[in-house]
C-alpha cells in the first residue's frame, strides 16, 4: 500500500522536528554577543579631540512664531470631496481630516501641551557626534540607605518618551500610590536618534548604533548596572544592548 511504502520515511518528519527542537534548545543556551565597536554620526569627519561629555538641561519651547505659522498653514488646507462610500479603503477621508484640522486649528492647547511635556526634566549631552535627548526622573522620596532601580525605557515607532508619562509615577513613586516601596526606580526615557528631540543621524544608522549610544548614555549618568524596558524598534535595540553586555 501507499502506508507501507512511505512509512519509513514518515519518521523521519518527527525526527527531524525533535532534532530541530533540540537545536533551538542547545543554541538558545550559547550566549550570542554583538562587538560595541565605535561609531561618528554627525557632520564631517569625527574630531581628534576629546568628546564633550556635558550633560546639559533642556527645556521644550514652541514659540507664537511657530503657532502662528502652523495655524496659517491650517486655514489654507485644500480638501478635497472623498469618494462615495470609500470610507478610509483609499486614504484618509477628507470629511474627518477636516474634523482634525478643526480640531488642531481651535481646540488644541499648544501652552498646556508644553507645560505637561516639561514636567520632568530633560537634557541632551552629545554621543557620537550627535545631540542626544533623554528625560531622567529621579524617585522623590526613599527610605534612608535605599537605592532607586535604574530603568531605561525605549520607545518605538511611531512613539517617543512621551508615552511613558503616565507609568512614571508608578515607578518613581510606587508607595504613594499604594504599591511596594521597596521597587521604586530612577527612570531614563531616551529619544531614538532622529526622534523627538534627538539629532537626526546620517545614512548607515542602525540599531547596533542606537544601542551603543544608549549604552554610552546609561554609563555617563553613572549606570554600569541598569534595566532595560522596550518596545516595538524600542525591545530590538533594547535586545542588542543586552548582547553587547550580556554580563
Amino acid at each position: 500500500s501507499a502506508f507501507n511504502e512511505h512509512w519509513p520515511y514518515s519518521a523521519l518528519v518527527p525526527a527531524g522536528i525533535g532534532g530541530a527542537a533540540l537545536c533551538w534548545l542547545l543554541c538558545g543556551r550559547q550566549r550570542k554577543t554583538i562587538d560595541i565597536g565605535d561609531g561618528w554620526w554627525g557632520h564631517g569627519e569625527k574630531p581628534t579631540k576629546k568628546e564633550d561629555t556635558r550633560i546639559s538641561p533642556f527645556q521644550v519651547e514652541v514659540s507664537e512664531d511657530v503657532i502662528k505659522d502652523l495655524h496659517d498653514r491650517l486655514d489654507h488646507t485644500h480638501y478635497f470631496s472623498p469618494l462615495e462610500d470609500s470610507q478610509f479603503h483609499y486614504g484618509m477621508n477628507s470629511e474627518t481630516l477636516k474634523k482634525v484640522v478643526s480640531y488642531w486649528r481651535n481646540t488644541f492647547d499648544w501652552g498646556k501641551q508644553v507645560e505637561i511635556i516639561n514636567r520632568y526634566p530633560h537634557y541632551t549631552t552629545n554621543i557620537e557626534g550627535l545631540n542626544v535627548h533623554f528625560i531622567h526622573v529621579k524617585p522623590p522620596n526613599l527610605h534612608a540607605g535605599q537605592k532607586a532601580i535604574p530603568l531605561l525605557m525605549i520607545h518605538g515607532w511611531p512613539c517617543s518618551f512621551y508615552e511613558f508619562y503616565r507609568i512614571i509615577p508608578l515607578l518613581t513613586e510606587p508607595g504613594k500610590l499604594g504599591l511596594d516601596a521597596n521597587f521604586t526606580f530612577e527612570v531614563i526615557c531616551p529619544s531614538i536618534p532622529g526622534y523627538g528631540f534627538s539629532e537626526a543621524p546620517h545614512k548607515g544608522f542602525n540599531a547596533i548604533g542606537a544601542a551603543r549610544i544608549f549604552y554610552k548614555l546609561m554609563l555617563r549618568l553613572g549606570f554600569n548596572e541598569f534595566y532595560l524596558q522596550g518596545g516595538d524598534w524600542g525591545s530590538f535595540i533594547a535586545t542588542t544592548m543586552s548582547q553587547m553586555k550580556p554580563e
